[in-house]
């Protein structure tokens, strides 16, 4: 009786857990169903923000000064002083040319001028001769005048007889005179020669002592040897480019853009600078030249954007990319792009409020095609979904799945 009764208690407490159970499952199942009721979206917070379209421009490093040298005059070369790699100086020497027959051409000149300045002296000396002769000559004959006078006087009187004054006539002639005039004028010429013998042979010898100078080869500019093409012992000509100079500490990016972006640029345009070869970061630099032609025959124009170079690092020849803005907009109100849905020809957002979706029309500025500026109908702070918009219509549930 005590069994029947366990047995019964036991069949009871069964179908009231059972019963409890089952509706406790029901009221889970009603939860679960009510949670289940919502769109999971992500959202972002609208910040004033500053937005810009960049547009990236593939170059080429420049060396604002790259130059090639020939030596003025061919020649072997006697000594090369300089390798590849090399830094050098302005005016340093990097290879010298043989000199032996321009030294004997310099002793020859340094002869000829010593020549000619004797021919000089000796032209002097013979004008000075004949301008004292002349002057002697002009006493003599001012005094045969006078005499001449006095004896023609005494033989109008009859005191003396035409043989003597014929004789006073003679010793008064001109013809003496006018030779000595004709000898200094000659001395006068033989003197100019002379000199222009002399200004000749000095001109023949700086000539040689230019080609003696030339015979140094010099850096022309300060900067890295970049290419040696002479070897010592071997002959060198002004036909072909015996070494180049180039200066790393000037150098340029140059990029070259078409006639729809031209006219978007400006002279002290600031940009950004990426050389993935040399630089582990981006520098800023400004635009320092606009071409004013296009290239005939690219149509394309060059700009030029000069870089700060102190370590070398840069190297010419090295590709770079340029980031340029076109168009900016500083502290306004951005959302992303895909934000931002079309609906019978105008633009909606959806913002977040209380867990519902909320339509929310707006006018959109400029559009970098990742951000797009909001000019009318938003609010800084506002939460706007970015993911899940498309699925979700006005006054519709939400749950914030991932987003401020």
């Amino acid at each position: 009786m005590k069994k029947r009764a366990s047995y019964i208690l036991l069949l009871t407490l069964l179908v009231i857990s059972t019963f409890v159970v089952g509706c406790s499952k029901d009221v889970d199942d009603q939860s679960a169903t009510s949670d289940q009721h919502y769109i999971p979206v992500e959202v972002e917070r609208v910040n004033e923000e500053t937005i810009a379209n960049k547009v990236n421009l593939n170059g080429k490093i420049y060396a604002d000064n790259e130059l090639m040298i020939m030596p003025q005059m061919p020649g072997t070369v006697t000594s090369v002083n300089v390798k590849l790699g090399d830094f050098v100086h302005k005016d340093e020497v990097l290879f010298v040319m043989d000199q032996k027959d321009i030294n004997r051409s310099i002793e020859q000149s340094k002869h000829g001028v010593d020549l000619a300045l004797r021919g000089v002296d000796q032209a002097e000396n013979g004008m000075r001769s004949a301008k004292i002769q002349y002057e002697s000559t002009k006493e003599r004959y001012e005094a045969a005048l006078s005499d001449l006078e006095r004896t023609r006087t005494l033989y109008e009187a009859g005191a003396v007889s035409k043989t003597q004054l014929e004789q006073a006539e003679m010793a008064a002639s001109s013809k003496t005179i006018e030779a000595a005039e004709a000898q200094v004028r000659q001395s006068e010429i033989g003197y100019q020669q002379a000199l222009n013998q002399l200004s000749q042979a000095e001109s023949g010898y700086a000539q040689v002592k230019s080609n003696l100078d030339n015979t140094l080869v010099k850096a022309p500019i300060s900067g890295v040897v970049s290419s040696l093409n002479v070897v010592e012992g071997h002959l060198a000509t002004n036909a072909q480019t015996a070494a180049t100079v180039v200066d790393l500490d000037n150098i340029y990016l140059r990029v070259d853009i078409a006639e729809n972006l031209v006219n978007k640029l400006f002279k002290g345009q600031e940009v950004v600078i990426s050389i993935a070869s040399a630089l582990d970061e981006t520098i800023t630099g400004v635009i320092d030249y606009i071409s004013p032609t296009a290239d005939p025959r690219t149509q394309l124009y060059s700009v030029k954007v000069y870089i700060p170079n102190t370590n070398n690092k840069v190297k010419p020849g090295m590709s770079g990319i340029i980031q340029i803005d076109l168009e900016s907009r500083q502290d306004v109100l951005t959302v992303r792009s895909g934000a931002i849905l079309d609906k019978e020809g105008e633009k909606i957002i959806y913002l977040v409020k209380d867990d519902y979706a909320v339509e929310q029309k707006v006018t959109i500025g400029l559009d970098t095609g990742l951000y797009v500026e909001i000019t009318e109908g938003l609010q800084e702070g506002a939460t706007v979904i970015t993911k899940g918009q498309h699925y979700v219509a006005d006054g519709q549930r939400v749950k914030v799945v991932r987003g401020e």
